[in-house]
């Protein structure tokens, strides 16, 4: 019996725990413009190297008044105030007189505002007949809060600060406060190579005409896609033959391109599953050779000349599975990202699951609040095979392992997936 038939199993979380421990922390990166930066790993901390905003600036369209000018007005004691400019973004108001009482200006959103004020009044306070017909001044007819509508310099964010981490991955809202910042290129981590190897003599790639007996390989599509959106580069290898020599041709040519491999299919225990035997040929170190968990249980692990070879069943939903319990932390930790662990949230269960298993059960389900509750509801006939589930999923409901399965109303763990 050989070394791989007698491992023992993981559980999923112990799987994946295996996997990312063997992963060293990112430390090659580059420059690139704020263009190519969405779903890179920033690879240093951003330091802010002017205050936000930069100035006193208007918050609103209205007038600038000092507050001091107008705090005994009121419906019977008007003030009136003279309006003796207008500010605009992007510019200025030069004050070359020294101001008495009860000045005011015209100004804009954006527009900065001279320390000699101190309060912003919305020009919706202002009746528009009003403004149309007395341009030169403003009258009031009760007294506003000090401060209100005008953002100090710094208020948003100060010099100095770190308003980005090292690890962070770069989204829509981070590379605005980078080009608010007037960055123009940023720091990100290397992306991780990974290879995919579908296995199967069944397997035909979409565009060729379909064949008796055979189907289209639709996981390592699926499996190359999440790769993309977690920020790796992604070499995609044509179906491999059911053969341990092809097998392992196939993973020696990804081995000198990648730093990771995915092989997909031909992990079972079949007559025809020769992924672990040709993992073994080119001198892999098992690292797990079934996971507790269902759908799922072949999946495996190897380890080779400093990289990982991670093995998902072929059949979709273990596939699926694999692939966002194990292979998706992996890769995260790999391009740098420091919160790269799988979160569970807990959720009360919708429909009765009645199906018990002597494994952990993650089902793929339709999750969403309810006011303040969160429930799930696992698919109706999500059987392992079924693809057109993938569609509707947006979470993985957690079911323990026994002999009762659960019950409608129970709590569970479950894994938000994209589209939550």
């Amino acid at each position: 019996m050989t070394q791989i038939e007698t491992m023992q199993a993981l559980t999923a979380h112990e799987a994946a725990n295996c996997l990312c421990s063997l992963i060293d922390p990112q430390q090659s990166s580059r420059r690139v413009g704020l263009h190519e930066a969405s779903g890179r790993v920033l690879a240093e901390d951003f330091t802010t190297p002017f205050p936000m905003p930069p100035f006193r600036r208007a918050a609103m369209d209205g007038y600038v008044v000092r507050s001091l000018d107008i705090a005994e007005a009121c419906p019977t004691h008007p003030v009136t105030l003279s309006v003796v400019g207008e500010i605009k973004a992007g510019s200025g108001l030069a004050l070359h007189e020294h101001f008495n009482e009860r000045k005011s200006a015209r100004i804009y959103t954006g527009a900065p505002v001279p320390e000699y004020w101190d309060t912003l009044i919305v020009q919706e306070a202002i009746p528009q007949e009003q403004r149309k017909l007395h341009p030169g001044s403003i009258q009031l007819h009760k007294a506003f809060r000090q401060g209100e509508h005008i953002a100090e310099a710094g208020e948003d964010i100060a010099a100095g600060a770190v308003v980005l981490a090292r690890g962070k991955v770069l989204s829509a809202k981070e590379i605005a406060i980078l080009a608010s910042f007037g960055q123009a290129n940023v720091s990100v981590y290397k992306k991780p190579r990974v290879a995919v190897i579908p296995v199967g003599d069944e397997l035909l790639s979409p565009g060729n005409p379909l064949t008796p007996y055979h189907i289209y390989d639709a996981n390592s599509h699926m499996t190359v896609a999440r790769l993309q959106e977690l920020g790796a580069s992604v070499q995609h290898f044509s179906p491999v033959a059911d053969r341990v020599d092809a097998i392992a041709d196939a993973l020696i040519l990804a081995m000198s391109q990648s730093d990771l491999i995915i092989t997909i299919g031909g992990v079972s225990v079949g007559d025809y599953d020769f992924v672990a035997k040709a993992a073994e040929a080119i001198g892999s170190v098992p690292l797990f050779r079934k996971v507790l968990m269902r759908p799922g249980k072949p999946t495996s692990a190897f380890s080779v000349d400093h990289r990982l070879i991670i093995s998902l069943s072929g059949n979709p939903s273990a596939c699926f599975a694999g692939l966002e319990l194990l292979v998706k932390p992996t890769i995260l930790k790999a391009a740098g990202c420091v919160d790269y662990e799988n979160r569970f949230l807990q959720g009360t269960l919708a429909a009765e699951i009645n199906k018990s298993s002597p494994v952990t059960r993650f089902v793929r389900s339709i999750a969403c609040w309810q006011g303040d509750r969160l429930f799930v509801e696992p698919l109706s006939r999500d059987r392992s095979g079924n693809i057109a589930a993938f569609a509707h999923a947006n979470a993985l409901a957690v079911i323990p392992p026994g002999a009762r399965g659960a019950v409608k109303g129970e709590m569970v763990s479950l894994l938000p997936l994209a589209g939550f």
